[in-house]
């Protein structure tokens, strides 16, 4: 019993229930009480914890993890508690103890370290983890709170330094773990400069020692210090930790250890499934969680080659484009003459983009699809083009599209070529990328890319987006009599609707100017399918107490007309708006409400004519007028932030409705809430949705990702607050999340706030936007756990107004 006297309570501190269970469940007969009234609270206790976690759908949904499971119960708290402590006859080790060996042991051996050629015994490796920890700077910080309750820590500290080692306790007592630990290293790296690097002599492996459970009683104490360290990782980083009894959690602590020292530790963290480190799910990545509860290690093992594929193919096509700068303006030259019977005109788009971002939340890998897409569709329009050498081939690509203007010496059958080759392009996309397990077999990735073919730039981007109300995936013409049937009647259908729509919004306002206004046109485009939600955004926006479902459902209804007849937008260059090479942290920040600006500009064109090529030229001249807008707003983004930082620190970069801005230094706070503020300072304020990601990250996949969960806190925050703030004082509002957070998934995030010169918050008014961020935090956390293992973003803290 000595050894479980001194290796226990100086390791770790039992929580106040655990005591209270050990004392009561000792001799129940004799207890006081107090204690036992104390008892009955612990029971309470545990079984509000349990409830509130889940256990017992943890357990039905993990049949293997059930024996695990902790129980509330008088008899089943003492029985668990005297499990933990008891010793087998023979022997001087708790179970606790062997719980703890079994589980670091089994750590190593999954990970296939120690065990390889067996040149340490445990205890030797207990020993190497221990001085790993002392000097890894990302766990120092913890080991040396837990050494600052130990007198026997801060002797190890000390050890070799013999100013030091010789003092009685009570002298070493007045110093700090942090002192010592400073100390010490000092006087090895002394050491170490005047005896340099000794060589050890090799030890035959017949000769090496061999694991041995009863340790040294120093081995067990740096173990269980370890476990300490651990134990506070997965409190904070799992939340259903409190579900397992004693000796599971005490397995768990120890296994643990190995991720806490060395990541790559991980690689086996969960090969064992009957093991109790396998609850501990959320120590891993949650993508690999996920995978691991669907299809074990396997799933593990696949969803790897997944990314391993995926990560290849991205730095493959990320920055791919099959046109220059100068190819590019060449079609838009071509474009804006117009339509001609000599010049036939091709557009494949991506029409499923913003679908796959918001999916996939990787627009890296969305972007290299397209990418891959266009390099095949240009591929074999080069042999085509070397098929006919009349025939002369104008280019263009975006983020989004491939265009074509085919003119001079064309073939009588170049729609059937053009046909054939969309098609092949189509097929040979979705089997290579399955092929080579860039995408899942079950995604319909040949309904991805739509095209159209006519006589303009106007006319092919129309037949292009006629073609996603087809269920067959060709190459549609916009000289189709079905395409003109169709959209010569939508047109007049659009016109009926507006003038229906005017009369029952009539008193509202979201009618501006002939139609509605651009907020309404974003909310119905985005929620599109849900009448409910629809609804509730719309009463919530624009203030009304009733708005019939006939109404929403003609308000969609003629939104879906109206975006059929958006016209394409033409970019000169391709600028790649990416954090791929953000080592040092940046910005990502996208522009609100330019699709929505778009499709009321479209509208507002077609209120304007009823026959469909008058229209597609009204059209084309509104969304001409609203890119000349945008250009101004992406230029007033540059200028703040170059004004905001020190000249040379960042590199602004804009792509479509996106920019970022790449750090070449670490950013502070105060930067950071000066870019917000003096963005807020605009005509722009609360038109730019922000995020930042910190330095030290580890890769740029990470660092997109990141922003998309900071653009996506910042859009729920906006969209909640939008039915509890005044629209007018809301649009004065610039929000930022800043990701305070290396780890995808989980971590601190910090709220900034900028807010124009006209606006002051009121207390209520900041109160309700601390309440509403943390709501979106919680929003974001539960949609991640819907497709995984649930999020665990947490508030840093409310500031910056």
């Amino acid at each position: 019993m000595f050894i479980i006297l001194l290796y226990v309570p100086v390791a770790r501190a039992y929580d106040i229930d655990r005591l209270t269970i050990q004392l009561y469940c000792s001799d129940q007969l004799k207890c006081s009480p107090q204690l036992a009234q104390k008892f009955d609270l612990a029971k309470i206790s545990c079984e509000s914890e349990v409830q509130s976690l889940g256990c017992a759908e943890l357990a039905e949904k993990n049949p293997e993890l059930a024996p695990l499971m902790r129980k509330c119960d008088g008899d089943s708290l003492c029985r668990q508690e005297q499990d933990y402590m008891k010793i087998e006859a023979g022997s001087i080790t708790t179970n606790k103890d062997k719980a703890c060996l079994r589980g670091y042991k089994n750590s190593l051996i999954d990970a296939g370290v120690a065990l390889k050629d067996m040149s340490l015994s445990l205890k030797d490796l207990v020993a190497d983890s221990w001085e790993k920890v002392k000097t890894n700077s990302q766990e120092r910080a913890a080991f040396l709170k837990e050494c600052n309750k130990s007198l026997l820590c801060k002797r190890d500290l000390v050890k070799d330094d013999h100013r030091y080692n010789n003092l009685s306790d009570e002298k070493l007592e007045h110093y700090t773990a942090d002192f010592l630990y400073v100390e010490s290293r000092d006087m090895k790296a002394y050491k170490s400069s005047l005896e340099r690097v000794r060589h050890p002599a090799y030890v035959p492996i017949s000769q090496r020692p061999q694991d041995d459970l009863d340790m040294p009683v120093e081995a067990r104490f740096k173990l269980s210090q370890l476990a300490a360290i651990a134990k506070e990782k997965i409190k904070n980083q799992y939340t259903k930790y409190a579900c397992y009894h004693p000796l599971a959690r005490e397995e768990m602590e120890c296994y643990a250890i190995g991720m806490v020292l060395d990541p790559t530790l991980a690689v086996g963290y969960f090969a064992k499934a009957g093991r109790a480190a396998v609850a501990a799910r959320s120590l891993i990545r949650t993508e690999e969680a996920a995978a691991y509860a669907r299809s074990g290690e396997a799933g593990v093992q696949a969803l790897r080659a997944q990314k391993t594929a995926r990560q290849a193919f991205v730095n493959r096509y990320m920055s791919y484009s099959p046109t220059s700068r100068q190819e590019n303006i060449n079609w838009i030259s071509a474009a804006k003459n117009g339509a001609s019977p000599k010049t036939v005109f091709v557009d494949v788009e991506n029409s499923v983009m913003k679908k796959l971002n918001d999916t996939v939340q990787d627009k890296n890998l969305v972007t290299s699809l397209t990418n891959y897409q266009k390099e095949l569709f240009f591929d074999k329009i080069k042999t085509l083009e070397q098929q006919f050498p009349g025939m002369k081939v104008e280019r263009y690509s975006d983020f989004k599209s491939s265009r074509l203007a085919f003119s001079g010496n064309l073939p009588k059958d170049l729609d059937k070529h053009l046909e054939r080759i969309f098609k092949e392009t189509n097929d040979e996309f979705v089997a290579t990328l399955k092929k080579e397990n860039i995408i899942r077999q079950e995604d319909a990735a040949g309904e991805w890319f739509r095209g159209g073919i006519g006589n303009s730039a106007d006319q092919s981007n129309l037949a292009a987006r006629y073609s996603r109300t087809q269920d067959s995936n060709t190459l549609q013409s916009f000289s189709n009599p079905d395409l003109q049937t169709q959209m010569s009647g939508k047109v007049e259908s659009v016109e009926r609707d507006r003038i229906a729509l005017r009369h029952d919004l009539k008193d509202t306002s979201i009618i501006s100017g002939k139609t509605m206004h651009e907020d309404a046109f974003d909310i119905v485009r985005k929620n599109y399918g849900n009448t409910e939600k629809m609804k509730k955004e719309l009463k919530q926006r624009f203030g009304l107490q009733s708005l019939p479902d006939g109404t929403v459902k003609k308000l969609e209804r003629y939104v879906k007309k109206v975006d059929e007849f958006s016209p394409g937008i033409w970019i000169e260059a391709r600028e790649f708006a990416t954090l791929e090479d953000a080592v040092h942290g940046g910005i990502s920040a996208d522009m609100i409400g330019m699709g929505a600006l778009n499709m009321k500009a479209t509208a507002e064109a077609l209120s304007k004519s009823k026959r469909l090529e008058k229209v597609l030229d009204e059209t084309r001249t509104a969304e001409q007028q609203v890119t000349e807008a945008f250009k101004e707003q992406k230029k007033m983004f540059e200028d703040v932030v170059n004004q905001s930082l020190p000249p040379s620190k960042v590199q602004t970069v804009c792509s479509g409705d996106d920019c970022v801005v790449v750090a070449r230094s670490a950013l502070t706070k105060q930067e950071k809430a000066k870019i917000v503020s003096n963005l807020a300072n605009t005509q722009y304020t609360g038109k730019f949705r922000m995020a930042f990601v910190n330095e030290g990250i580890k890769d740029g996949t990470t660092r997109t990702m990141l922003t998309t969960h900071g653009e996506n806190i910042e859009k729920n925050l906006r969209k909640s607050l939008s039915g509890v703030m005044e629209p007018s004082r809301l649009k004065g509002i610039t929000f930022a999340a800043d990701m305070n957070t290396k780890e995808l998934g989980r971590g601190p995030v910090d709220l900034l706030v900028g807010t124009a010169n006209s606006i002051r918050l009121s207390k209520n008014e900041k109160k309700l936007i601390q309440e509403y961020f943390r709501k979106a935090l919680q929003n974001l956390n539960a949609d991640l756990g819907s497709k995984g293992p649930k999020g665990a973003y947490t508030p840093l803290q409310e500031g910056g107004w």
